[in-house]
């Protein structure tokens, strides 16, 4: 699941940095996903709990700071853009060979996070 995690992880960030290439900032952002990928809970570099792409909730954790660099960096309150946001997350784990249950999962740990009403 762990890697996984962090090809959804990889796809949902640097597709959205991909786009805005060259850049001081994006660039630098690029680094720091790489690097937030070779820290991720594995054997030589655990973070611990919560923190990496080990299990959902890290997983949650990673995605969250992601999205925040991106919405200080363009001048956006924090969660302007979730659902917009959600639709790409939800696009790139249809495509991917996490289990229905952990694709959920991630689903609503994305709502509770940004207040998204059912619809």
């Amino acid at each position: 699941m762990k890697l996984e995690l962090e090809k959804v992880y990889k796809k949902y960030c640097l597709g959205e940095l991909k786009e805005l290439k060259g850049e001081e900032f994006i660039d630098s952002l690029e680094g720091f996903v790489k690097f937030r990928l070779s820290v991720s809970g594995g054997s030589e570099s655990q973070m611990g709990e919560g923190i990496g792409c080990q299990n959902v909730k890290g997983f949650l954790n990673e995605l969250f700071l992601f999205q925040d660099m991106m919405d200080d960096w363009s001048g956006q309150y924090r969660g302007d853009f979730c659902y917009e946001c959600l639709e790409t997350l939800e696009e790139i784990l249809e495509g991917s060979d996490l289990e229905e249950s952990v694709k959920n999962e991630i689903v609503e740990g994305w709502k509770k996070r940004y207040e998204m009403d059912e619809e």
